[in-house]
């Protein structure tokens, strides 16, 4: 994208998102998701990349003076960023060409991108590659439930005519996302493009016609969201590179269905798609790896401490997808509320738990009284595995999305149902036990 575009972005309209969120749903709309904030699309609802007191998708970014959004934090659903840069191939000399600033965490800053570059209508005649860079992780990404990574574009809503979809419209540069598990095979995600005609070299898209492309969702002027991938639509087991590869939005270039793909085109300077950030959802995780504990003192990072005073320790936050730095333990401790089924009272256990968790166990435990020896378990996963019932023992289990996003899935909200009817009189008590597979430490 032109540096002189995001200054002027940067000066006249830096509040301007959320405003012109709901406008651009009505811009010839088609059922994918908006350009931020749209929790509830089963397509691919677009991910923040800061939550906080200040507001979901609201990025902490620096403006020269003070921070925005002070109280605000990366997004702690993200278990890994890109870390190295395997290639980087811009089709043409770019102002925005040092790879390493697709590396770590997202910012939010509309500058903080490496460029893939254009291509012109001779060039594309000529068959030039397009730009394009390939990033990996420390860890490899896994197929989990839902999107498993999130690209973050600088993508910005217009707030005066462009072309294309027009004010509420978002210039958002397009790419393939292409991924492998060894680095020499890779597979393309399946695309959609619906954008009927060509938007202009600085018009804009209504995203809600496009899906698996990097660059339908805004990250600039203080907000920030991603566009989520899911593995299972290519396939992969699990994955170690992510590739993005420029769409020079003449029409030329084609999606899954062979429609043309139009995007801002042709433009100049920090040309093409411009990369900001890759953050990972799906990344096996074990207590010590976490990332959370890098924000702890160095003697407030045991499994027992309480750093943020809130009753959960950090092995119970890590465990039910809390933040072991903020007081956040509202809604994560385990509930038990009685259900009427066939006019017997049944009792019910509800907690979280994360698939991504390779070192943890969770018990799920009955008892009619509170001694040390009388609890059964009645339910249990292990490494990450799905709740199921105990030998001899048929609970009902269910498991959902414990997410508002209907694009993240890892962290499950899981349902107990003991079979046997709650007694009359006398009392029955639940409980989920947490363990360390690795060490055998253990909270209730």
């Amino acid at each position: 994208m032109n540096a002189h575009r995001h200054l002027s972005h940067r000066v006249q309209a830096l509040r301007v998102g959320s405003a012109l969120g709901a406008l651009v749903a009505s811009l010839s709309a088609g059922t994918y998701s908006a350009a931020l904030n749209d929790p509830a699309n089963a397509y691919d609802a677009p991910v923040p990349g800061f939550i906080g007191p200040d507001g979901i998708g609201m990025a902490r970014l620096w403006n020269g003076l003070a921070y925005e959004n002070p109280a605000n934090y990366v997004n702690p659903v993200f278990f890994g960023w890109a870390e190295s840069v395997a290639a980087y191939s811009p089709s043409e000399l770019t102002s925005f060409a040092d790879a390493s600033l697709a590396l770590g965490p997202v910012t939010g800053d509309d500058f903080d991108v490496v460029s893939l570059g254009d291509l012109s209508s001779d060039q594309i005649t000529a068959h030039a590659p397009p730009g394009s860079i390939t990033v990996t992780l420390a860890k490899p990404i896994r197929n989990l439930t839902g999107a498993d990574f999130v690209i973050f574009e600088n993508g910005y809503l217009a707030t005066y005519y462009q072309g294309g979809a027009g004010i509420g419209g978002i210039f958002g540069e397009l790419a393939y996302v292409e991924v492998s598990d060894d680095g020499v095979t890779f597979k393309r995600f399946p695309s959609a493009s619906l954008t009927a005609s060509a938007v202009g070299s600085y018009g804009t898209l209504n995203p809600t016609n496009i899906h698996n492309l990097a660059g339908k969702h805004l990250n600039s002027g203080g907000d920030s969201w991603g566009t989520p991938f899911d593995l299972a639509e290519v396939g992969l087991a699990q994955i170690t590179h992510i590739r993005l590869v420029d769409i020079p939005g003449s029409g030329a270039f084609k999606d899954t269905a062979g429609h043309s793909i139009y995007d801002a085109w042709l433009t100049w300077g920090s040309a093409g798609f411009d990369l900001e950030a890759v953050g990972s959802i799906s990344t096996a995780m074990t207590y010590a790896q976490w990332p959370q504990l890098a924000s702890l003192p160095q003697d407030q990072r045991g499994e027992s401490d309480d750093p943020d005073g809130d009753g959960l320790p950090n092995l119970l936050e890590y465990a039910f997808a809390r933040m072991p730095g903020v007081a956040d333990a509202a809604g994560a401790a385990p509930t038990c509320v009685m259900v009427t089924e066939g006019g017997a009272r049944h009792a019910e256990l509800r907690f979280l738990r994360d698939e991504r968790l390779t070192d943890l166990s969770y018990e799920v435990q009955v008892s009619d009284s509170l001694s040390n020896d009388a609890w059964t378990t009645i339910a249990a996963s292990s490494a990450g595995a799905p709740v199921v019932a105990a030998s001899g023992y048929n609970p009902a289990i269910v498991e959902t999305s414990a997410s508002g996003i209907a694009s993240i899935g890892v962290v499950r909200q899981v349902t107990v149902r003991d079979t046997l009817a709650a007694p009359r009189a006398g009392k029955r008590f639940f409980r989920v036990k947490v363990s360390q597979l690795s060490t055998g430490g253990t909270a209730q």
